[in-house]
């Protein structure tokens, strides 16, 4: 795996954006990669004039449920979002994590490039997360592992490639999904709520091999 320089951007509420950035930037980097973490969402607008390979988003840019008030952003800006597009449609790669398909408010032009967005999840509790038959660099090797998460419920778009899900209600819910976007590649991966599963050899390996995939 060749080394990659990787924007984390971070910020909203629900989540602990630093315990992440914490727990998977040091794997990233002993994987070799250059890791810059921010809360400036503005540097998805001028991407084109960075060096990044990737940016991997944990936001959970939502209004308070009990309705406190909050000076963080409830989404990207329509300048955000289309500059982040743009760049991964001219070969950029863009990896969503957990909480980072939320927002709050309609934001189509986000959903149609990062595949999906967030609707709810119940109280967390342990389940299990199944590699789909067909193979694929992002799970090889990976074999069905357990969580105690978030499990997220989410408005996909068509036309993904699924390769993992996970069962609620007698349902199967995508929990890992891929897709290409013009020249460039886009992932997601829903699980990652906190320390708990960061630590998890699996999905430290996930994590990297998508990493791997969304940059070749």
């Amino acid at each position: 795996m060749s080394e990659k320089r990787i924007l984390i951007i971070l910020g909203g509420i629900y989540h602990d954006f630093e315990g992440f950035t914490s727990a998977v930037k040091p794997v990233l980097e002993a994987a070799g990669h250059s890791v810059e973490a921010t809360y400036a969402l503005d540097k998805l607008i001028s991407l084109n004039e960075a060096d990044y390979d990737l940016v991997l988003s944990y936001t959970s840019l939502s209004r308070h449920r009990e309705g406190q008030h909050d000076t963080h952003p409830e989404n990207l800006t329509q300048e955000q979002t289309a500059g982040l597009a743009h760049w991964v449609r001219n070969g950029g790669a863009f990896l969503s994590v957990h909480c980072g398909t939320v927002t709050s408010k309609p934001n189509p032009a986000f959903k149609a490039l990062a595949g999906g967005v967030f609707v709810k999840h119940p109280p967390q509790f342990t389940f299990m997360v199944y590699p789909m038959h067909r193979e694929h660099p992002i799970t090889a090797g990976i074999e069905a592992f357990s969580v105690k998460d978030e499990f997220y419920i989410q408005d996909y778009e068509a036309g993904l490639e699924i390769q993992m899900v996970a069962m609620h209600e007698g349902t199967a819910y995508p929990m890992v999904w891929s897709k290409r976007e013009c020249s460039g590649r886009v992932a997601h991966i829903a699980m990652g709520h906190s320390k708990a599963v960061w630590d998890l050899e699996s999905y430290q390996k996930l994590m990297l091999q998508t990493v791997d995939w969304l940059t070749t």
